[in-house]
């Protein structure tokens, strides 16, 4: 069982902590989606979020299984029809900038000291 679920946290719960605004303005400071057509950061931050509240191990594969798992797209508004092999996600996770996710990693740590001891 995952950590996660064993203390009772929700994607919409953690999601709260996280405006969307925040994911936008890093997108565009760190440059990360400059040559992204489909997997923006955005939507790999989220693929991340939720395989690791979701799922016991991430791996390569349990990545694409979730992007490609109905309520993933639902919880997130993403396109239903949408699919895509575990090599892009791959691929585009080694070409986002490791900046915008410390940054966003940043953020929530501070809003969550904040709130919790």
């Amino acid at each position: 069982m995952s950590p996660f679920k064993a203390h009772k946290v929700s994607v919409s719960e953690v999601l709260s902590f996280i405006p969307e605004a925040l994911l936008s303005h890093l997108s565009i400071t760190t440059k990360v989606d400059h040559y992204a057509k489909v997997l923006h950061a955005k939507k790999m931050f989220y693929l991340l979020l939720y395989s690791i509240l979701d799922n016991d191990r991430l791996s390569q594969r349990s990545l694409e299984d979730t992007f490609n798992y109905s309520g993933f797209k639902a919880v997130f508004n993403l396109d239903s029809a949408e699919t895509v092999p575990e090599s892009s996600l791959l691929d585009r996770f080694l070409s986002i900038a490791p900046a915008y996710f410390k940054e966003i990693f940043d953020y929530i740590y501070d809003r969550f000291s904040e709130r919790y001891s």
